[in-house]
């Protein structure tokens, strides 16, 4: 998200139905929720102080039932459907900085962003303070630099020295430590506590109430003495249209804590969210750069590039629209590649940054499109609890539609055969993870899903493509998940190919390519909408829904096996990357530096690791 949307949120704020109330003053004066909601009436205001929302969230009693239900909930969710449950507890492998964890009370700990708890009633807000920031590292020296400052635009480029009198990078490293969770690896979490694309919540704009209403940042500007810059943290709305939910701290609670059915929320950003936009700054690049010549863009899902003698493809996410409206832009990919391969170009580099996944069959699509002689799948197994059992068994009886506990289309890993019944599928594996030793699946692929991709190709796909594994470069910033993650490794792995990481912590040597790679992500909602089809909500053994309707969660079912070392979890392995990169004054501004950067390194044989 652009960091000005902020500021010109109230255009949306005039197309919404607002309803109108007339609030009490005792009310205004007692009331956060009140006194948002009565700016946003009288002024249409979208911004809000940090006083009113704190106000506003601190306006609910504590409930220990329904505290107590809660846990309740997550644990059952937890021990009957996390896939790394026990392989959590164990100690990260060198490269990797989190603590082993007691994952039913501390879900951050865990570093995956495809398991996590969250509730709508505590993130309708987020806060910014008007800055953002990036690192560079000079002469071997790494700063904190000012990005962008909406309120002082001189302030741009000046080095932070210190956050709240303590040094700058530390500050930003200790929240990437502890509040970033996108990642095991410390430099991608860096990374992302500086990120303006705002996917996941960053050091500049964070979900989470920040612990004081201000904040002081000590800024050196060329040669000019350090002067402190004090900024409030301001609160802005993540959607527009919850503002119109809520007039004081009751209709707050039944409306955004605890909606009655039907009634649709934006999703915290507390959970996972596999979407993305193209920046507006590398629209801006576009218009400004010559060097860049655009040979086609699909949708925000893909585009594609010719600068100098290379090429470059950007995936910006793998599911922009439905699946089946995804499944359709997938010619649109094929022609993309071949109007790149007819320009000319030898070498690409396929631009992975910024990337938090999508539908899994856009990672078969890919894989199969650029390395055709390849296997295009990971082996995947499941954690076979007395839930998963019991689930499973009962949806092989009814073959329910749409069911997270289908197995129909998965098939053996090594015979490629179908199960020929659940207790098939199910095996009889058990592997020792945190000291327990529990029981899994037998490995298996989604050859359906694959077989499906192989056809597209084969119906759309004139002429093969001229690029043999060599030919390319993956470059991330280490932020490439879920299905982002399967398309990297899977290049690397089965392929070969060259990978370069960009930013993270310069006193790290190495720095990851990829993150969360967990096979699969499945929520609250869908768990118990499937016990429910199979007659199992009810059932002793299962999770009894929130007592809250605002409450969500979501966590991984699935692992993914490494190709070259069949026992590693890739999850739970250090994948750092070939060649390493960083962030200066101009490749921060201009992607294609950074591209060309990379594109230079196709074909060295000076790798770091």
């Amino acid at each position: 998200m652009d960091f000005y949307v902020i500021f010109f949120a109230f255009l949306f704020a005039l197309t919404v139905n607002v309803q109108s109330y007339i609030i009490p003053r005792e009310a205004l004066d007692s009331d956060g929720c009140a006194r948002i909601h009565n700016e946003f009436i009288t002024k249409e205001k979208t911004i809000f102080s940090y006083a009113d929302v704190k106000d506003c969230y601190q306006h609910f009693p504590f409930d220990k039932d329904i505290a107590s239900e809660t846990i309740d909930t997550l644990i059952g969710l937890v021990n009957g459907f996390y896939i790394f449950l026990d392989k959590a507890k164990e100690p990260p492998e060198p490269g990797f900085d989190f603590r082993p964890t007691d994952v039913k009370h501390l879900f951050y700990d865990l570093k995956d962003p495809h398991t996590n708890f969250g509730s709508y009633c505590f993130t309708t807000f987020a806060f910014h303070t008007n800055m953002t920031f990036y690192s560079v590292v000079n002469n071997g020296e790494q700063k904190i630099k000012v990005f962008d400052d909406t309120i002082d635009q001189d302030n741009i480029d000046c080095e932070v020295t210190h956050i709240d009198g303590q040094q700058a990078l530390e500050v930003i490293t200790e929240f990437a430590k502890d509040s970033v969770y996108a990642s095991r690896d410390l430099g991608v979490r860096f990374n992302i506590a500086l990120d303006r694309a705002y996917k996941f919540p960053s050091f500049a704009v964070r979900v989470e109430i920040p612990e004081k209403p201000d904040i002081t940042y000590t800024l050196k500007c060329d040669n000019k003495n350090p002067f402190d810059v004090k900024r409030n943290w301001n609160a802005f709305a993540q959607n527009i249209t919850n503002l119109n939910k809520f007039k004081d701290s009751k209709s707050y609670f039944d409306n955004i804590c605890n909606p009655s059915d039907g009634i649709k929320l934006s999703r915290p950003s507390t959970s996972f969210q596999e979407t993305t936009i193209i920046p507006d700054s590398l629209n801006d690049i576009l218009e400004q750069d010559p060097s860049i010549t655009t040979i086609k863009i699909v949708d925000g899902f893909i585009s594609f590039f010719k600068v100098q003698d290379f090429g470059i493809v950007k995936f910006y996410t793998e599911n922009p629209v439905d699946r089946n409206g995804t499944t359709k832009m997938l010619p649109d990919v094929i022609q993309g590649f071949e109007e790149l391969a007819n320009t000319g170009v030898k070498k690409v580099v396929l631009d992975l940054s910024d990337n938090t996944g999508g539908y899994i069959f856009t990672t078969y699509f890919t894989s199969l499109l650029l390395f055709p002689d390849t296997f295009p799948s990971f082996d995947f197994d499941i954690r076979i609890t007395k839930q998963m059992r019991l689930a499973i068994t009962e949806q092989y009886k009814l073959l329910t539609s749409n069911n997270i506990y289908d197995i129909q289309g998965y098939v053996d890993a090594k015979t490629h055969a179908n199960f020929t019944s659940a207790e098939d599928f199910i095996g009889n594996n058990v592997y020792e993870r945190g000291g327990i030793k529990d029981n899994y699946s037998n490995k298996y692929v989604d050859e359906a899903g694959i077989n499906s991709m192989r056809q597209i190709i084969q119906n759309n796909l004139t002429t093969p493509l001229p690029w043999k594994p060599e030919d390319f470069i993956i470059l991330t910033n280490g932020l490439c998940g879920s299905s982002c993650s399967l398309i990297t490794e899977h290049a690397a792995e089965f392929s070969n190919v060259s990978t370069v990481a960009i930013g993270g912590l310069a006193r790290n040597k190495l720095l990851s390519y990829s993150s969360f790679t967990g096979g699969s992500v499945v929520n609250a909602t869908q768990t118990f909408n499937s016990l429910g089809e199979l007659g199992l909500l009810n059932n002793p053994l299962m999770p009894k829904p929130f007592p809250l309707t605002g409450l969500t969660a979501s966590y991984a079912i699935k692992e993914v096996y490494s190709k070259i070392n069949p026992d590693d979890i890739l999850d739970f392995t250090f994948k750092p990357a070939d060649f390493r990169l960083f962030y200066d004054e101009k490749n921060i501004r201009n992607f294609s530096i950074l591209w060309s950067q990379a594109a230079a390194l196709i074909g060295s044989k000076s790798k770091i690791n």
